[in-house]
């Protein structure tokens, strides 16, 4: 069997991907930080890490993937402040909405999903073993990590340390040794949740909550990190250092992270006003149509949220299903899902595996065996499952998204198809019969003219 090769942002290499122990398989990710609904910029990692999650669940025995949860932050405390409720009421209501959208995004429930605030103890002993080694220091009520302390900082980023002096636009706190040190605990505010400790009231910084989470479910060592681009300077920085301070040793193996979404081209900003909420899209949009968009781009490279990205994803779904309807039993397919599979093994290659899915779509609108029929529509509801997608029955699929052209539409465009033909424009009766089957229309030339027909 072809072996799963990913892309290690630490190696900066594609390397086939040895587990540390192949009965038991540990994945961290980073998740929300529970202050607002997430955006869909949010939701990429959770759909791509969970295509990975399905198919390493296909390969061993056992795989704990732990997704945490930041519920103590300054935005949190803000945003608690502005609507007039508790942190606790705020956060939990968050929560409670990001568990609702994500399942409607089709996103398996992950092994454990801790949160940072019941994790204080374990933060408070990474940070009293850091302090005991000198790799960390206290300062003015602030414990920091000394980062010329370790001689690989920025191994990870690929960044040198002096470079980041000169670059920083960070104005330096009188109490730090160094202006690249970072903060692991901080002292209490008045209004914010805070913590006795041994360096005094206050609570943690961000970058110890993953350190401690991921060391308690997961151990010092673990296969694979993952997350945004935005996180591998500093955050993911920062927990390599914490971790090689306490156990000499980098947490995880392999790291991956993906690219950047964009709407219309452009960065998502408050200035902007085109930040999208998961929750506002999800009104508008089934949740198999956004995750599809989400898989249309390498999980490497940015992805451009359109209008246009959309529908096309709605189309291509609509002729998944359209394939799924011509079947009229269910069956055994004994090839299952192994060309998705070896696509999503080359480094999670997810717009591979959707075109996959099309031609096995492809087979079945060529096929006039029934029997074939039903095999390859098995085959191809296996294939989409290892993506999350084709999950529903396709008669309720049509039922909630049967949008489709009027049959006047359809002739119009039959007439201009004709009119191609006799022209000998091959090229623009290729596209119009592709067009019409993209809204599941099937258009089959006879002898007499060509004819129509839904797929249903």
């Amino acid at each position: 069997m072809k072996k799963l090769q990913i892309h290690n942002s630490l190696s900066g290499k594609i390397k086939d991907f040895i587990p540390l122990d192949d009965k038991n398989i540990r994945i961290y990710a980073c998740g929300p930080t529970v202050y607002s609904s997430p955006h869909i910029g949010n939701a990429r990692p959770l759909v791509i890490f969970d295509v990975l999650f399905r198919l390493l669940k296909t390969m061993y025995p056992t795989v704990i993937y732990v997704r945490n949860i930041t519920d103590v932050d300054d935005k949190i405390n803000a945003g608690a402040k502005e609507k007039n409720i508790s942190i606790k009421e705020l956060t939990d209501e968050v929560i409670k909405e990001f568990h609702q959208n994500i399942e409607l995004i089709n996103v398996l429930p992950v092994t454990h999903e801790p949160r940072a605030t019941a994790h204080i103890k374990e933060m408070l002993e990474i940070i009293s073993t850091l302090v005991a080694r000198e790799f960390a220091y206290v300062a003015d009520n602030h414990v920091l990590f000394r980062v010329r302390k370790m001689s690989n900082y920025g191994m990870l980023s690929k960044r040198n340390l002096d470079d980041m002096i000169a670059g920083s636009r960070i104005e330096i706190a009188p109490y730090k040794e160094d202006p690249l040190d970072f903060v692991l605990w901080k002292p209490a505010e008045i209004g914010s949740p805070s913590w006795d400790s041994p360096f005094g009231k206050g609570r943690p910084g961000w970058h110890i909550e993953c350190s401690a989470m991921s060391k308690k479910y997961l151990g010092n060592k673990f296969d694979i990190h993952a997350g945004g681009q935005d996180l591998i300077f500093p955050h993911h920085e920062n927990e390599i250092a914490q971790n090689f301070g306490i156990c000499d040793c980098v947490p995880a193996n392999y790291w991956m992270h993906n690219g950047m979404l964009l709407v219309n081209g452009q960065k998502m900003s408050k200035s902007l006003g085109n930040i999208i909420s998961l929750k506002d899209i999800l009104q508008r949009y089934d949740g198999e149509i956004i995750r599809y968009v989400l898989l249309s781009s390498h999980y490497q490279k940015t992805l451009n949220w359109t209008d246009e990205a959309v529908s096309q994803a709605k189309r291509a779904l609509n002729r998944l299903y359209g394939a799924l309807e011509l079947s009229t039993e269910s069956t055994v397919d004994e090839n299952d899902d192994s060309n998705i599979s070896e696509a999503l093994l080359g480094n999670l290659n997810t717009p591979l595996a959707l075109r996959r899915l099309h031609e096995i779509a492809d087979q079945i609108y060529k096929s006039s065996d029934q029997t074939k029929i039903n095999v390859l529509s098995e085959r191809l509801k296996n294939s989409a499952n290892l993506l999350g997608l084709l999950n529903k029955e396709s008669k309720s699929w049509f039922k909630q998204h049967d949008q489709r052209i009027s049959s006047e539409k359809i002739e119009q465009l039959l007439a201009k198809r004709q009119k191609a033909k006799a022209d000998k424009n091959f090229a623009l009766a290729d596209k119009i019969r592709k067009e019409l089957l993209s809204d599941n229309i099937l258009v089959e030339d006879t002898k007499n003219g060509s004819t129509w027909k839904i797929l249903r």
